[in-house]
């Protein structure tokens, strides 16, 4: 038999523990209420970071956008400054090469003026030309081939050492290559011949030379066969009336 005492002991705990459970309940209802209340402001939160997060990336894109357009466009700025660059310098080359080109056809007006003066003040004599001849050259090339050594032998066996003549020698080129380095090479022509002709015995003194260039072409410059006539020299003998030759 239970005695009363343990009776309402057991009571006790039954009715405590009712308690505690009725307790516990009511506190996770009191939590789940106060959370509700409290979702809709968590969700804002929630989406006022999303959104500050989102302008943040679109504030970073566009910042990273105008980066890369101003490297482009200073990438732009370096390669129009360049090309400028570029611009001034040819055309400074340009300036060079037409003063140089100036400069030969200069010198080649002053060997005409020299020739001239030489023809009118060599003597009394009245002075005409009694021979004519032309020597060729290869292209790009100065030296004398062996038909152009058998025409100046024949002029210097007619000339020999004697007086009252003089012998003008004209060279040229063809239409191709710069005004300036035609003349040089015309000139270089020239020499040559005057160099071959004194070393058959023709007196220096007598002998007048210039360079062209690419003047007074013989021939069509579009074909090489007008272009292998116009690279000559052209051998002109002018004697005085009554000159004697020793041959």
């Amino acid at each position: 038999m239970v005695s009363p005492n343990r009776r309402f002991s057991v009571v006790g705990i039954v009715v405590l523990a009712s308690i505690m459970v009725l307790s516990g309940c009511a506190t996770r209802k009191y939590v789940r209420l106060q959370t509700s209340a409290l979702e809709p402001a968590i969700q804002e939160a929630q989406n006022g970071v999303k959104e500050n997060a989102e302008r943040i990336d679109a504030v970073d894109r566009r910042a990273q956008q105008g980066v890369t357009a101003a490297a482009a466009a200073d990438t732009k700025a370096t390669a129009a400054q360049t090309s400028a660059n570029n611009a001034a310098t040819a055309a400074q080359a340009a300036d060079r090469k037409a003063d140089t080109a100036n400069q030969g056809v200069q010198q080649a007006n002053n060997r005409i003026n020299t020739l001239e003066s030489r023809v009118a003040n060599i003597g009394p004599e009245s002075y005409t030309e009694s021979d004519k001849q032309v020597v060729t050259f290869k292209f790009n090339s100065s030296v004398l081939d062996s038909q152009a050594k058998s025409t100046l032998d024949r002029i210097a066996g007619t000339v020999g050492t004697g007086t009252g003549f003089m012998v003008e020698l004209q060279g040229y080129t063809d239409g191709r290559g710069s005004e300036n380095y035609n003349i040089g090479l015309s000139q270089r022509r020239a020499e040559a011949v005057e160099r071959y002709l004194v070393s058959k015995k023709v007196p220096l003194y007598r002998i007048s030379i210039v360079g062209l260039g690419k003047d007074d072409p013989v021939a069509d410059n579009k074909s090489e066969q007008g272009r292998a006539q116009n690279r000559r020299v052209e051998v002109r003998v002018l004697k005085a009336s009554g000159s004697r030759q020793t041959n």
